[in-house]
C-alpha cells in the first residue's frame, strides 16, 4: 500500500501545484480513485508475467493447475486494492462527500470486470514469457506508456474530442468508472462499459487459448 500512496502523494504535489491540472473536483479525488485500480492492474501484470518461468522446478516436480501461479498474483494484489478503499473513503469524507448504496453494487461489479480482464491478461503474458523472456522488459515499457494514455492523472473529459478514442483502452473505461463511482456515486452504464467488456471477453478467450496451447511445453522449456 505504501508504494501507490507515495506515488499518489508525489503526483498530487507536482500536478496540483506545479503543473496545475484543473478539475471541478479536488485533485486528490481525480488521482487516487484511478491510481489505486491502476496499481492493481499494473502490479499484477508485471508480477504474473514471470510466474511460470520462475517456478520451473515446481512445475517439473509437482502436478497442479499451472494457471494457479499467475492467478495467485492477481488475487494477492486484489486484496491490496481492497485495503486501499478505506483510504479513498477517508479522502471522500474529508472533501465533504458521502458514499451511498451505489458503492455496494458498483465495487463488486467493477472488481469483477477488472478481475476478468486481469485473468485473461496474465494467462497470455505468463505463457508467452516462458518462451520469450524479454517480454518482461517490454511489458514494463508498454505499461509505462499505457499509464500516461489512461486518464489517471486527468479526467477522461479533459481529452475532449479524443475521448472516444481513449475509451478503446479498457483501463481508461475502468478507471473513469471507478472515479465516477467513488466521487459521484454513479454506477457505470452498459453503454459506458461496453468497450471494456468487449476487450475483457477477448482477453479471457485469447488468454485461455494461448495458455492451453503452450502449457504442454512448459516443463520441457524450463
Amino acid at each position: 500500500m505504501i508504494k501507490p500512496l507515495l506515488l499518489g502523494l508525489v503526483l498530487y504535489v507536482i500536478l496540483s501545484n506545479v503543473a496545475k491540472i484543473e478539475s471541478d473536483i479536488p485533485y486528490q479525488l481525480v488521482l487516487l480513485p484511478a491510481l489505486f485500480p491502476w496499481s492493481w492492474f499494473q502490479t499484477s501484470t508485471i508480477m504474473a508475467a514471470p510466474a511460470i518461468a520462475n517456478n520451473g522446478n515446481l512445475i517439473k516436480k509437482v502436478h497442479f493447475p499451472r494457471y494457479v501461479l499467475p492467478f495467485s498474483t492477481v488475487a494477492n494484489n486484489m486484496v491490496h486494492f481492497l485495503l486501499t478503499i478505506p483510504i479513498i473513503l477517508i479522502f471522500i469524507l474529508a472533501s465533504g462527500r458521502q458514499p451511498n448504496f451505489t458503492w455496494l453494487i458498483g465495487i463488486p461489479l467493477l472488481m469483477l470486470v477488472q478481475l476478468l480482464l486481469l485473468l485473461g491478461t496474465v494467462l497470455f503474458v505468463s505463457a508467452i514469457d516462458v518462451y520469450f523472456r524479454d517480454l518482461e522488459h517490454l511489458l514494463d515499457v508498454f505499461l509505462t506508456l499505457m499509464f500516461y494514455m489512461t486518464p489517471i492523472l486527468y479526467p477522461l473529459s479533459a481529452l475532449g474530442k479524443y475521448k472516444d478514442v481513449a475509451r478503446l483502452n479498457p483501463m481508461a473505461v475502468l478507471v473513469e468508472a471507478w472515479r465516477n463511482l467513488f466521487v459521484h456515486n454513479e454506477l457505470p452504464s452498459l453503454v459506458d462499459l461496453w468497450p471494456c467488456l468487449a476487450v475483457t471477453a477477448a482477453a479471457v478467450l485469447i488468454g485461455s487459448f494461448v495458455f492451453g496451447r503452450l502449457e504442454k511445453g512448459f516443463a520441457d522449456v524450463l
